[in-house]
């Protein structure tokens, strides 16, 4: 009996161990198993974040290339705007540069914008009191008519010539009141479809000294520039038969006066703008500038301002023309 107890204790502690053993056996497989999961858990958020990294370094690439295609076309479009800023320039007139109208022959040389001294000190010789105080005047470019108007070209426009001497269609018209040119311009301008104008009193005073420091328009030798009243032989002469000035310009002093746009003020200088100045829209008179044929010499001075009614028309009153340079 005592073996069989014996026995039975000792299968019981094998059973015992047993099922310790299978227990251990069972906790280690669980153990690893939640290994496993936790393993495969971590897998798993490693590919995720593999996935996601991939698609960060896509979109990267993909908002890259979109860059590079926009950086591209900046390029592109800055060069382009470079070729047409560099065609614009070459386009745009130059000093020397000139054009023709072709209803009338007329041609009109360009004037360069810029800013000079307009009037005559005290101190000057032939100073008249309308002509000062000197003051800055700067002045838009435009176009201007390298001679005075012919009478050829007046009755190509108007059918009929009224000027007092009648030697050739290459003198200049004179005889034309303020008015009369007005009509004219207003027949040309209806046939070429442009904008044709008198020039302002600055204007024209910018054009006559062209830079220049000289006493007449173009310099100092009155006889090299203009036909006056002791080289003219009391008459008008071909436009053109002097020496011309720094923009090209012939007849500016003599030859005939030049009708501008602006009335005549005696003491508007003293309260001028500075920009593209103009008479206010008053006064009795218009006026005229450079001398003619029949002027003392210091009428011809580039200073020197002068004013007629508008409706009067003498034998030597003429007018040249001007075109902005955004008319065209």
């Amino acid at each position: 009996m005592e073996r069989k107890a014996e026995a039975a204790i000792a299968a019981e502690k094998r059973a015992t161990e047993l099922e310790r053993q299978l227990a251990e056996i069972a906790s280690a497989k669980e153990k690893a198993q939640q290994e496993a999961d936790a393993a495969n858990v971590e897998a798993e958020l490693v590919k995720a974040e593999v996935i996601a990294v991939k698609a960060r370094a896509d979109e990267a690439e993909r908002k890259a290339k979109a860059a590079i295609a926009v950086a591209a076309q900046l390029v592109a479009a800055d060069a382009q705007a470079q070729a047409e800023a560099d065609a614009a320039k070459e386009a745009e007139p130059k000093q020397g540069d000139s054009i023709n109208d072709d209803a009338t022959g007329m041609k009109l040389a360009y004037v360069p914008s810029g800013c000079f001294m307009m009037g005559s000190s005290t101190d000057d010789e032939g100073h008249e009191n309308d002509e000062g105080p000197v003051h800055k005047v700067c002045v838009d470019s435009f176009w201007m008519g390298q001679y005075e108007v012919t009478q050829g070209q007046w009755e190509k426009v108007m059918g009929a010539n009224p000027s007092k001497f009648k030697k050739g269609g290459n003198y200049p018209v004179e005889r034309v009141s303020w008015n009369d040119v007005q009509d004219f311009i207003k027949k040309l301008n209806s046939s070429t479809g442009k904008s044709y104008r008198l020039p302002t009193e600055a204007e024209w005073e910018y054009a006559c000294r062209a830079n220049s420091p000289g006493k007449y328009c173009g310099g100092d030798d009155i006889d090299a520039l203009a036909w006056h009243s002791k080289n003219s032989g009391d008459s008008t002469h071909p436009v053109g038969g002097k020496q011309g000035n720094g923009f090209g310009l012939y007849d500016m002093s003599g030859n005939v006066y030049e009708w501008c746009a602006d009335w005549y003020g005696k003491d508007y200088y003293a309260s001028s703008s500075q920009s593209n100045p103009v008479v206010p829209n008053s006064g009795s008179n218009r006026v005229i500038r450079g001398g003619a044929w029949l002027s003392p010499l210091r009428f011809g001075r580039a200073a020197f301002r002068n004013w007629s009614r508008p409706d009067n028309s003498e034998g030597y009153l003429g007018f040249r023309l001007v075109l902005s340079v955004k008319a065209l």
